[in-house]
């Protein structure tokens, strides 16, 4: 994107800021909330819609929205409910921090879990992490959502996957060696463990050599190319 394009979609950033903010302002006066109040940034961001930082020691709390996407001279422009559906995603995350959520839907943590979904049936957003071309014109089961997990795909395949990592952590943990074993290294020759470190996602083994000591993590040796003497 040259500079002169850049110039143009700059050109729009006030209608969009009108936009945003008359959403947000209906919400806040629905939620007793002040995310009207919230700056909003924009961007030429061509991988990120938009997002909500809350306030950190590092930044202002703000909501970024990318003006690659929702520009009106974008050479395959979002639908118009697209973009209130992915303005009322972002603003159901300001909520998350804001918002008082019910017990009963905190069951699924991470940044789009059961509270962030709980937040988007009260402001109408499709609860998927992912923007899809159409959400915003679809009705949504918000029931599926808050109170099936196992229904969900995607909260299946992400605890699978959570699940088959916490197994390969706890299996790379378990110290196979012992201080004072011999192992043969390809390059650096004959060593001796002299330390064993373990760690979150493993072991490290301090290994003294002829001329030097080496932190080589276990998994190396579990792979065969660093041997145990026998």
């Amino acid at each position: 994107m040259d500079i002169r394009e850049r110039q143009f979609l700059e050109k729009e950033i006030p209608h969009f800021q009108r936009e945003i903010k008359n959403l947000y302002r209906k919400f806040d006066r629905e939620f007793g909330l002040h995310g009207a109040e919230v700056p909003i940034k924009f961007s030429f961001e061509e991988n990120v819609l938009g997002s909500y930082s809350p306030k950190s020691e590092m930044t202002q709390e703000h909501f970024t929205f990318s003006l690659y996407f929702i520009s009106f001279m974008n050479k395959d422009p979002m639908h118009h409910l697209d973009k209130i559906d992915l303005y009322a995603h972002e603003y159901a995350h300001y909520m998350q921090y804001h918002y008082e959520i019910p017990q009963k839907h905190l069951w699924q943590p991470g940044k789009h879990g059961s509270a962030w979904k709980y937040c988007c049936s009260l402001v109408g957003a499709a609860p998927t992490e992912f923007y899809r071309i159409g959400e915003g014109l679809k009705k949504h089961d918000y029931e599926k959502a808050l109170y099936n997990p196992h229904a969900d795909k995607n909260y299946v395949l992400k605890d699978r996957r959570s699940q088959e990592q916490m197994y390969e952590d706890k299996r790379r943990r378990v110290i196979q060696y012992a201080v004072g074993e011999e192992i043969e290294h390809p390059k650096y020759g004959k060593g001796i463990i002299e330390e064993i470190k373990p760690y979150d996602r493993g072991v490290h083994l301090n290994i003294r050599f002829k001329d030097e000591s080496k932190l080589i993590d276990q998994a190396w040796l579990a792979r065969t190319r660093y041997k145990k003497r026998t």
